[in-house]
C-alpha cells in the first residue's frame, strides 16, 4: 500500500473514533524486524494514563529503513502526550462530541487490550532533522507463557502522520517484552477504604 494511502486510511479512521481508553501503565523494549531492510529496529516506550495524567517517553531507531536507509533510517526520540489502554467500552457522548483524541483509541488500529501512545517526536539523524507526531499501538501477549519464539510483546502498528519520516509505519513481534499494568493507586484510593 502506498504511503499516501496508508495515511488517508489511518486519517479516516482516526476522525470515526473509537474505544475508549483506560487508566494503565505499559513498560515495552526490544527488537523487531526493520522495516524493509535486512537489519533489526529497536523500539522503547514508557507511558502511563494515571487519574487522566500522561506522561512517558517512546525510542525508535531502524537504520535499514526501506526508503530511509540511504540517509541513515529512521531514528527519534519522542515525548508521550497521550496513552491508554483501549477498553471495549465506546467514548462517552461527551468524549466524542469534545472531539479529544487523547480520550478513544483509533477505531480499527488499536482494539480492546491494545496499549495506545500518541506522541511529538523529535529526529536523532543529523542527516533528517526535525519533528513530527506519530501513534503506536502494542499488546502484551506473553503474561505467564513461554512463546518459544523469543516474543513476549506484539507493535500491532507505528505510524509517524507528520514530520521527516512521514509515512514510516512498522508492525511485528517484540523480541523483548511488553508489560501493561494497573496505574498505582493514589493516597486518596487507600484514604476511600
Amino acid at each position: 500500500m502506498k504511503k499516501a494511502q496508508l495515511g488517508l486510511l489511518i486519517t479516516s479512521f482516526a476522525i470515526m473514533g473509537g474505544c475508549a481508553k483506560l487508566d494503565a501503565q505499559v513498560n515495552a523494549g526490544g527488537t523487531l524486524n526493520s522495516k524493509g531492510g535486512a537489519g533489526k529496529a529497536v523500539f522503547t516506550a514508557h507511558a502511563a494514563r494515571c487519574d487522566g495524567e500522561v506522561s512517558g517517553k517512546v525510542n525508535y531507531k531502524d537504520v535499514t529503513a526501506l526508503d530511509w536507509q540511504q540517509s541513515g533510517g529512521v531514528s527519534f526520540n519522542a515525548q508521550v502526550y497521550g496513552a491508554g489502554l483501549c477498553s471495549e467500552d465506546p467514548v462517552s457522548p461527551d468524549g466524542a462530541e469534545s472531539g479529544d483524541e487523547r480520550l478513544f483509541c483509533k477505531q480499527d488500529i488499536c482494539t480492546e487490550g491494545m496499549y495506545q501512545v500518541e506522541f511529538n517526536y523529535n529526529s536523532t539523524n543529523p542527516s533528517l532533522p526535525g519533528e513530527g507526531v506519530g501513534f503506536a499501538c502494542m499488546m502484551d501477549i506473553s503474561e505467564g507463557i513461554k512463546s518459544g519464539f523469543g516474543a513476549n510483546g506484539l507493535l500491532n502498528v507505528m505510524l509517524l502522520e507528520s514530520g521527516p519520516y512521514q509515512g514510516y509505519n512498522n508492525a511485528g513481534t517484540i523480541s523483548g517484552n511488553v508489560q501493561v499494568k494497573d496505574c498505582p493507586s493514589s493516597k486518596n484510593d487507600d484514604n476511600a477504604e
